[in-house]
């Protein structure tokens, strides 16, 4: 059989595609939540072609937005609540530790991962976690229910990049 060169180009695109397909589907099924597994790295055009590392870096990379959207949700709660001494108080404990999953837990975890150090990658997105429920440990969560829902969507969320990175 001859293949001319724009059918093999297009052949090897096809295998290519089904291939990188067949890996996340692969994946997302070793996670404990298949659905917003496919649902986050089908939002991402990178995904398509990457390999178990490159979907792991892009669960990783959508914990930092969801960590970013979270401290700037915190922001503004301390500025919507100046009065409440113990409410200003706990949300600067939560801001804090947001802060610290975004500049440091977080890029520690790409750093792993780009080292080939996938452990090292998922105990930081675990770290990362930990923090949140320091934020939750506080009154923050009694004064709004919001914050707690986001902490918790925002810890939940870290299982599943872990389930994705023990994947590498």
């Amino acid at each position: 059989m001859c293949y001319t060169p724009q059918k093999m180009i297009f052949l090897m695109f096809f295998l290519f595609h089904y291939t990188s397909a067949d890996l996340t589907h692969d994946v997302c099924k070793q996670t404990r939540d298949y659905n917003l597994c496919i649902e986050t790295l089908k939002t991402d055009v990178y995904s398509s072609g990457a390999d178990a590392k490159g979907l792991a870096r892009i669960m990783i990379q959508v914990a930092r937005k969801k960590a970013v959207h979270n401290l700037v949700y915190v922001r503004k709660l301390m500025i919507q609540n100046p009065q409440n001494p113990d409410f200003k108080q706990c949300l600067q404990v939560c801001y804090d530790d947001y802060h610290l999953i975004v500049t440091a837990f977080i890029p520690n975890a790409l750093k792993s991962l780009s080292s080939s150090s996938p452990f090292d990658a998922a105990v930081s997105v675990l770290h990362s976690a930990d923090q949140v429920s320091n934020c939750q440990e506080t009154n923050c969560v009694k004064l709004s229910s919001n914050l707690n829902d986001k902490c918790n969507e925002y810890a939940d969320f870290t299982q599943l990049v872990v389930d994705v990175i023990r994947t590498v």
